[in-house]
């Protein structure tokens, strides 16, 4: 049914457990994962070290779908991922998008009654890719 699940990750706990239900999937579908993480065009921080960070964060991914036998390819691109998500995923041509509602850049959806991610918003980059993906969309919550 599902021959590639793109799972976009920005290392944060949410993308993590995207990531978890997309091996899931992976696993009951005999499906691949296209593991996907996006180095900021515009960052702070030095080169290397976002790659060094993406190489970790996508190695974690392809460990754990690993060991319970689902192949994994991963991708480390330098994109705006708010802009390029949709063309990043039609390149993995993956027939379903996993991700999570919310992603490591949420300070935007904080409820600043409870001091936590409100549960009734979901973050620009998973909004944009629910709007303009051609493939499914799994939205974890």
């Amino acid at each position: 049914m599902f021959d590639v699940i793109a799972v976009p990750v920005d290392g944060s706990d949410y993308s993590y457990s995207a990531a978890d239900m997309a091996i899931e999937i992976a696993k009951k579908f005999n499906s691949k994962i296209a593991a996907v993480h996006v180095l900021e065009e515009f960052s702070l921080s030095s080169y290397d070290e976002e790659e060094d960070s993406g190489d970790a964060i996508l190695a974690k991914i392809t460990k754990k779908a690993n060991d319970v036998g689902v192949e994994v390819t991963e991708h480390l691109l330098t994109a705006d991922p708010l802009r390029d998500m949709k063309f990043i995923v039609d390149q993995t041509r993956a027939d379903l998008v996993v991700i999570h509602a919310h992603g490591s850049n949420n300070n935007r959806f904080v409820s600043f009654d409870e001091n936590n991610v409100s549960d009734t918003q979901v973050g620009s980059v998973s909004e944009r890719l629910l709007r303009t993906s051609e493939v499914p969309v799994l939205l974890v919550r």
